[in-house]
């Protein structure tokens, strides 16, 4: 507010001041709002060290007005409390939807008598389409879908509006439908889309994914498929091959055993002289 003072007294430039009821993070916003409103100044803004380079700020112009031919600190401040008045507007933008629009008149009586109040209650139809095709330009979509859309939110808003009036004649309770809802349901479609584009588009890559998986593996299974059927002659010949090795293995195993039958009784003969051998030895060595 000190730089806006400064802009709007000291440098004389003309300012519009926009204010809205989101913004007002405390009530302490209002009560500067309604002093602005009331004197044109917020009550012991400014330490003695600021007040007096503002009282050199405006210096030049009270001069080349010859409004302070004194030249006084408190006749250069109230030139510049008067050039604020002159040079600043403020806009205040509040809705009157809930108690709180009510309780802030009340207490800062300067928000109604200090201003010029101008009741904005509902778009035509053609802002309605202008401002919908201004928010969903930024979308993404088909000319045709995009005038469809904006024919969409412009129907949800007026239909709407006729069940507010429906709603008041019959339950005798108000139900506001401002601009700010209008905004609010573009946001809200735009929001809408986008998190059901995302969805689908996340289902279509899943099935892109699936869909090529099940080729790759199809081709794949049929590529073996082929090499199992290149394979099925040598496999032919291996199991002939084998059948033959076995009959030769069973023939060796028949001769093999002939073998160790005659080992077996060259065994038992060579154990006797072997036995025949140690008694001869013990007798020699007794």
């Amino acid at each position: 507010m000190k730089n806006l003072f400064r802009l709007c007294g000291g440098k004389g430039t003309t300012t519009s001041f926009i204010f809205t009821d989101t913004q007002i993070k405390e009530e302490g916003f209002l009560e500067d709002v309604n002093n602005i409103l009331n004197t044109g100044e917020i009550p012991i803004l400014y330490p003695p060290d600021e007040k007096a380079d503002i009282c050199e700020l405006v210096r030049p112009a009270a001069k080349a007005e010859n409004r302070c031919p004194e030249g006084t600190p408190a006749q250069l401040f109230s030139f510049f409390v008067e050039r604020c008045k002159k040079k600043l507007h403020i806009v205040l933008c509040f809705s009157p939807i809930g108690e709180s629009f009510r309780g802030r008149v009340r207490n800062f009586p300067s928000l109604v008598n200090c201003t010029t109040i101008d009741w904005f209650s509902e778009w035509p139809n053609d802002a309605l389409e202008s401002v919908a095709k201004r928010f969903l330009g930024e979308v993404e979509m088909e000319t045709a879908v995009r005038n469809s859309c904006v024919k969409l939110v412009q129907m949800f808003h007026e239909s709407t509006a006729k069940a507010a009036v429906r709603f008041k004649d019959e339950l005798r309770r108000h139900y506001y439908v401002t601009p700010t809802s209008y905004l609010e349901l573009i946001t809200t479609f735009k929001t809408i889309l986008k998190e059901k584009r995302e969805e689908v588009m996340g289902l279509k890559n899943r099935y892109e994914n699936g869909y090529s998986c099940l080729i790759s593996t199809e081709a794949n299974v049929s590529k073996m498929r082929q090499e199992l059927e290149d394979l099925q002659p040598k496999l032919i010949e291996a199991s002939i091959e084998t059948e033959k090795k076995e009959k030769i293995v069973e023939g060796e195993a028949v001769e093999a055993e002939k073998i160790r039958v005659v080992v077996a009784a060259d065994e038992a003969v060579a154990s006797k002289a072997a036995g025949e051998a140690n008694a001869i030895k013990e007798d020699c060595e007794k």
